[in-house]
């Protein structure tokens, strides 16, 4: 019997279904139902192809590329964010005893996306778990553009969904791209678009020669992560917690503060490192009477450590430590890996995202309990902060279209409170 149809029939097994029988035939008609096709399996993992990628920028590339002004090429691939994430076993209240902390690893995956001269960095996709959180009542219009799946996986539906959004995006503008990607099973071609020519490719190169993985993802995630830490010292600040462990007053944040944040650290990626990114992929178009041949990963490393990208770490944070800590989730999982078990265990399950909603209402709700009027309110650090919230607040309520004017506030106030005699990390941590 076909192993596709004996696999069936185990999975039938799994499931509970009586009565179901997959015969040798099956198996193609339901393939070409479906519309499923053998592809040569490959991914990250795998090692990579140098010889393969530099065959591709030197005889693929420039073709592609040349029919395209800079502002016209794109690129887009995932990334996996834990966007709760503390410093790992370094930092505990001072007056706590040292205790072992789970990290938080509640993930996200977005999808990123910028062209060439760094023109234009598309809004973020962000995939979550939950799809209404209880954080986004009243929320007439999220920062960026947010889907739940019960795994926050990228899925081929999500991915032609959002090729269909970004082809009438670019329709509506008279705007003809090309779009390069890695090639992998989420990430279909099944959708016919009008302006976007659709780019995969080779397997087993993307580390050398897609421009986004070559600094892009990482300057994004170090923006984030700074953000956080800010966030997190601010809620110190407001002086009601003094009682939690960091670990706690992490799982204050909500998703909506997070995508904020997310929202904010991709705006401060600047366009010299998106255009320096792109040349370190050897994304550079041939100029006449030039013969230099471009190698992959060539041209000098655009993205060092923290200190070199002109972030505000918190005060008593060592750079290497805050070099780990963005490390954290540079392996999370974006796209579907699992067994046949782990499969049929998610399908399952009635009510695959219960807890993790049942957690998150858990959570906001005591974050919202947080955010109380005054009557008089002293002219302080910490009410600056919550002042803020109630803005975000409003700005949300109204269907805000655009919060750039609000961050540049934000940053104004956590930027004013630098010159003065500011709180450092060291005065609520002690490492450990």
């Amino acid at each position: 019997m076909d192993w596709h149809a004996i696999q069936a029939n185990q999975l039938d097994v799994s499931f509970g279904i009586e009565g179901f029988n997959a015969t040798n035939g099956w198996p193609e008609r339901w393939k070409q139902r479906e519309n499923i096709q053998f592809k040569q399996q490959h991914g990250e993992t795998q090692d990579i192809d140098e010889s393969g990628a530099e065959r591709w920028i030197v005889e693929v590339l420039p073709d592609i590329i040349k029919e395209y002004d800079e502002h016209d090429i794109f690129n887009a691939d995932e990334t996996g964010l834990y966007w709760r994430a503390i410093p790992e076993g370094t930092l505990t209240f001072k007056h706590h005893e040292a205790a072992g902390n789970k990290v938080p690893k509640d993930r996200l995956t977005l999808l990123l996306a910028c062209n060439m001269d760094g023109s234009e960095k598309l809004p973020p996709l962000v995939i979550g778990k939950s799809k209404e959180p209880r954080c986004f009542k009243n929320v007439k219009k999220l920062s960026v553009a947010y889907e739940a799946n019960c795994n926050a996986w990228m899925t081929s539906e999500g991915w032609l969904q959002w090729l269909k959004k970004l082809n009438n995006s670019m329709w509506s503008k008279r705007q003809q791209i090309v779009l390069l990607c890695d090639d992998c099973a989420a990430q279909s071609d099944d959708i016919r678009l009008t302006n976007i020519k659709l780019v995969f490719m080779p397997p087993n190169t993307t580390s050398l020669i897609q421009p986004i993985d070559q600094g892009i993802i990482a300057n994004f995630k170090r923006n984030y992560q700074s953000l956080m830490l800010r966030r997190l010292m601010a809620i110190m600040d407001l002086g009601d917690n003094e009682t939690m462990r960091a670990i706690e007053l992490a799982h204050k944040l909500t998703l909506l503060d997070s995508l904020h944040m997310q929202k904010d650290a991709w705006s401060h990626v600047s366009t010299s490192t998106i255009v320096n990114c792109y040349r370190q992929a050897s994304f550079v178009k041939a100029v006449e009477g030039d013969s230099t041949i471009p190698v992959p990963g060539a041209s000098a490393a655009v993205v060092g450590n923290s200190s070199s990208v002109g972030l505000q770490l918190p005060d008593g944070m060592p750079t290497n430590d805050f070099d780990r800590f963005v490390e954290i989730d540079s392996n999370a999982a974006t796209r579907a890996d699992k067994t046949d078990e782990e499969i049929c265990e998610s399908l399952k399950a009635s009510t695959p995202a219960a807890n993790q909603l049942e957690e998150e209402e858990r959570l906001d709700a005591a974050d919202v309990d947080d955010v109380q009027t005054a009557p008089a309110m002293a002219l302080t650090f910490a009410n600056a902060v919550k002042s803020l919230d109630f803005i975000r607040a409003y700005l949300e309520s109204t269907g805000c279209d655009s919060y750039k004017t609000f961050y540049a506030l934000s940053s104004q106030i956590y930027d004013h409170r630098l010159n003065q005699a500011q709180t450092t990390i060291t005065d609520y941590f002690r490492c450990v």
